[in-house]
């Protein structure tokens, strides 16, 4: 499908070295369309892996690379322009789906509507990115057949424990074409969370085209960029996260692929995200007005503001805490997930002003947040001597949290929220 292609990929400049020795690339032209025009937005400096949490013994030898958020002027993608190998990074993944209620409940409810949706009962489902089978075990208990392409170890225990098919790869045409000739065409591709952390987006493209059944759908979610710019998430922004998606960027790259959009909904999830359904171009299938609407409304953006609004809760989060510990506030951090790598970091807040950060997932017990290195710990070292206050790390669980962790605010405790503005939540 190469000869599809609007435009040649993007280039990249002469690499450089971690601290570990990581040879990392810096792009110079933008992923989705080619052009040169990238405009910086933020410069974070150098910033560790956000996923990357340390035992330990290797406290004494971490990584950091720089990170760099731009925006293409021609498109409107927003992407990061240095680039962390994949192999770096997804190969001892600890992200696992299944640790919140919101995640489990959000995935079971996505399998049986799309199943339903697209009449996929009996037809096969590919998910690349499937992680710990979140959302595969919905899509087989509505009826579809099943597998998976994904290239960590959470998948690969997943699979094994619940007997599902997986290519343990990344996706591409070439894995594609793997579970096309052991399983079929695919009435439904699907890639939640996962769009946004490929350098190469052609090649995802690419693997759609080679896997999808003529009528087929590739449904993916995806990270909204005008969530990210309205609710200033400048704690998403990640090595591990490549791309911030705009509809028309996602547009222009899959009509260079003879895709096009019929559908988008809204989502929650992540604080701010979208489903889109794409169909081949040449299908009879009616494009929903959602999706023009969506995409006049995006030409209003005011992305020049962004900059000076995130330098804004930067700093009002460091003076806050700051602020506590003077006090003789005890202050930990809520939630391990990479937000909170990126935020402790980018703010300054090491292990002089938070005690640890508490998280869901035993994957992490006993690790370290690469960068600040700040102890994890498990919730049962959270409730037996509670802070005074919790920075809310994982902020865009909110709701969940404040409902869990009840009767630590009728104790008198304290969650900060530190975006989309910095506050505090009290009983």
């Amino acid at each position: 499908m190469s000869d599809q292609r609007a435009a040649p990929p993007p280039s990249a400049a002469a690499p450089h070295r971690g601290f570990r020795g990581t040879c990392t690339t810096t792009r110079t032209a933008c992923r989705t369309c080619g052009s040169a025009r990238l405009a910086l937005l933020v410069d974070y400096g150098q910033m560790p892996l956000a996923g990357g949490f340390l035992t330990r013994e290797e406290l004494g030898c971490q990584a950091a690379f720089p990170l760099r958020l731009a925006r293409c002027e021609a498109c409107t993608e927003m992407q990061i322009l240095d680039v962390v190998p994949p192999s770096e990074i997804f190969t001892q993944y600890s992200y696992v789906s299944s640790t919140t209620r919101t995640l489990i409940d959000h995935f079971a409810a996505m399998g049986s509507e799309i199943v339903a949706q697209e009449q996929a009962a009996g037809r096969l489902v590919v998910e690349f990115g499937c992680n710990d089978g979140v959302l595969m075990r919905p899509l087989r208990a509505a009826g579809a057949r099943v597998a998976g392409v994904d290239p960590s170890d959470v998948a690969a225990r997943a699979s094994r424990a619940d007997g599902w098919p997986l290519v343990q790869a990344y996706f591409d045409a070439s894995s594609a074409a793997r579970v096309r000739a052991e399983h079929g065409a695919a009435r439904i591709v699907t890639g939640n969370n996962v769009f946004a952390h490929v350098d190469d987006l052609h090649a995802i493209v690419e693997g759609v085209t080679t896997l999808l059944e003529p009528e087929g759908v590739f449904i993916f979610e995806v990270q909204y960029q005008g969530d990210l710019l309205a609710l200033v998430q400048y704690d998403t922004v990640y090595h591990e996260h490549v791309c911030y998606h705009s509809l028309a960027a996602l547009s222009r790259l899959l009509e260079g692929h003879a895709l096009r959009i019929v559908d988008v909904k809204r989502i929650p999830i992540h604080a701010g995200s979208v489903r889109v359904t794409v169909a081949r171009a040449g299908t009879p299938r009616r494009e929903a007005p959602v999706v023009g609407e969506m995409l006049e409304a995006e030409r209003g953006w005011r992305v020049d503001r962004f900059p000076a609004l995130v330098e804004d809760r930067r700093r009002a989060l460091k003076a806050l805490v700051v602020e506590l510990r003077a006090a003789g506030k005890r202050v930990v951090g809520y939630g391990a997930a990479g937000r909170s790598t990126i935020l402790l970091n980018f703010c300054g807040l090491g292990p002089d002003l938070v005690e640890y950060v508490v998280d869901m997932s035993p994957l992490r017990y006993g690790k370290y947040v690469p960068g600040v290195s700040i102890p994890i710990v498990p919730p049962e070292t959270f409730h037996a001597s509670p802070p005074d206050v919790a920075i809310m790390t994982a902020w865009n669980y909110e709701d969940e949290i404040v409902k869990k962790e009840a009767a630590f605010l009728r104790a008198g405790g304290a969650f900060i929220v530190p975006l989309p503005d910095v506050r505090v939540v009290t009983s």
